[in-house]
Parts: C-alpha cells; structure tokens; sequence
C-alpha cells in the first residue's frame, strides 16, 4: 500500500460494529463487481472486490493480479455507544489512473447509506 493516503471523511455509528458493516457493505456493494459479503482474490481480468472483511472494517481494491488501482478503506473501532470510523483511498484521487469514477462512487454511496442508517459523518470529500 502508498504510504500517501487521501481521507474522505470520518463517521460515528449509533451501530454494533457488526451492523455498521452491513450499512458500509450495502454503501459499497453498488461498486463491486460481485456484491458478495465475502472477501476475494484479484483475478486476470480487472474488477472492484472486497479484498478485507473483519471487525476492524472493510477494504475494497480495484484492480487485477498485476495492477492495483486503488483501495477504498473503512476503519472501525468500537466504542461504548456503537462505533467510530475512517474512511480514506491509499493514494490521492489524482493518482487514481484507472475506475476514478467507482472510487468516486464508493465515497459517495457510502455517504448515502450512512445519511438513511443515522450515522453521522464529519469532513466528507469525494474529490
């Protein structure tokens, strides 16, 4: 992974952390090339897959077995009330030479389902 992150914003769920993944899958699923709530490996040919799934969040890389493209990162930590989060990109948008608009769509997909599941976020960026 880049040692160069672009944070897209920071969120905090009234959610178990088990809940708040199935708000950020269904965020996400849109983008993937097979919205399953599983982890995959990259393939021969190029697609947006889940590459981590656990209780510390999600990650969503596009790419191939040669290329990656980019990865979209969910972080969570429990907290008394539910849990906190940040989201970020490994590298910067302008970085991104490949699928920027799903990495676009991923951001913004995410908002929108944490916007219908009462989770709020702080300082969200798509661009």
């Amino acid at each position: 992974m880049s040692t160069f992150t672009k944070r897209i914003g920071s969120f905090e769920s009234p959610h178990s952390v088990e809940d708040t993944l199935k708000i950020v899958f269904s965020g996400v699923s849109e983008q993937l090339s097979d919205p399953v709530f599983e982890v995959s490996e990259p393939g021969l040919a190029a697609a947006v897959y889940l590459s981590r799934l656990d209780r510390s969040g999600i990650t969503v890389t596009a790419g191939n077995k040669i290329d990656t493209y980019f990865r979209f990162l969910v972080d969570l930590t429990p907290t008394t009330s539910g849990c906190t989060g940040e989201v970020y990109l490994d590298r910067r948008m302008g970085a991104i030479r490949r699928w920027m608009g799903n990495a676009i769509g991923l951001a913004g997909g995410l908002q929108i389902s944490f916007a219908q599941c009462s989770v709020r976020t702080r300082s969200w960026k798509t661009a």
